[in-house]
Order: C-alpha cells, then structure tokens, then sequence
C-alpha cells in the first residue's frame, strides 16, 4: 500500500468523523428548549401551590379575625347584661339609661320577677319568639357586631349561711332573707352576630342578691 492510499484512507477515517459529530450536535439541539420548558413547568406548579397556600392561610386568618370580634361582642354583651338585671331588679322598673338596650321594658321586668314571658333563646332555631330581651350593635361598617342577649329567670334560694330565724333582719346580709340574704338566680345567652352570617355565643349565669 502506497503513501497516496494511506492518505486517502485517512481522509475518509477523518470525514467519517467529522460527520458523526454534525449528526450529534443537530441531535442536541432541542434539548436546552426542553429543559427550559420543563424547569417553566415545574416553576408554575410550585407557584401555584403556594398561592394556594397563601389564599387559605388568609381565609383561615379572616375566619379567626371574625370569630374573635364576635366573641368580644358576645362577652361584652354578659357584662353589660349583669348591670341591667342588677339595675332592674332593685328599682323594679327599666332604668332610662337601659330604656334602648332593653327591646320591651314590661316584658323583661316580666322575666326578672319570675313571670312567663314566653320568649326563648336567641339561638334557638325552633323558637317562634325568638326577639331578644336586650340588643345593641357595637362597631360600624364591615366590623359591625349585633349582640342579642336572652335573659331566663332560674329559680330563686337562699344564699349560703343565711337563716329565716324570726327577727333576725336586722343582724345584715347572709343572717336572714329579709336581711337580703336571698339570691336569684338567671340565665344569660348573649350572642354575637357579624358578617357573612358568623356568630359566637356566650353563656353565663348571673346571681342576683337581694338588698
């Protein structure tokens, strides 16, 4: 075999090659762009997932928010509850200070001296009567609260360590009952009501000591 034979070869040998190496790299062409597309899709999923994430943190934080001020309202109702039945119970009549608070004045001293009133709970979903005996509104606007109270007359005792001896009254509070030793007993169900129909409600039971 000759010089110019073995040169050929060669060339060939070295074509060959240069034309396996075009073949890959128009091969590879495409594979940045499906890379790309890939690491795009993956990007969306991850984003989607935490605005997902995110959206229902902020529902459950609004929901929280909201069951918050209803329970303030509801509580603050209790409070101011107590007074009135204090209030009401001592003078036997509304107090003009309570006149807007209180929805009927006849019906709720009715309730505080033990009558029948006939009404029900606020909360009660079978209630045909179910107006509240007290109800204001705190707030304004979206963070506005109705606060409906129902007041239930219980029973009424004697408090502890008091007695009925005769002619004990004048010995004080807790000798007699007619030294103010007697202690009524009532039920309070205040309820807070704000946006989008949510409510909280509170329950207490409040007892009254005669004077």
């Amino acid at each position: 075999m000759d010089d110019g034979t073995i040169a050929e070869e060669s060339d060939m040998k070295k074509q060959a090659a240069g034309h396996r190496s075009r073949l890959t790299v128009e091969n590879e062409k495409g594979i940045v762009l499906i890379v790309s597309l890939l690491l795009l899709l993956v990007a969306t999923v991850v984003g989607i997932a935490a605005l997902s994430t995110s959206t229902t943190n902020v529902i459950i934080a609004g929901n929280q928010r909201v069951k918050e001020i209803n329970f303030a309202g509801a509580d603050s109702g209790a409070y101011i509850c107590a007074a009135i039945i204090d209030n009401t119970a001592f003078y036997s009549s509304v107090d003009s200070n309570y006149s807007s608070l209180v929805q009927d004045s006849s019906d709720f001293l009715d309730e505080i001296n033990g009558g029948d009133s006939g009404d029900c709970p606020v909360s009660s979903p079978t209630c045909t009567n179910p107006a509240p005996d007290i109800q204001f509104t705190m707030g304004s606007g979206s963070s506005a609260i109705t606060v409906s109270i129902d007041v239930d007359y219980l029973y009424a005792a004697f408090s502890a360590g008091s007695a009925v001896e005769f002619a004990s009254g004048y010995e004080g509070l807790g000798k007699s009952a007619s030294g103010g030793g007697a202690s009524i007993y009532y039920a309070v169900t205040s309820v807070g009501q704000g946006s989008v129909g949510s409510e909280n409600s509170v329950y207490a039971v409040y007892r009254y000591v005669t004077k």
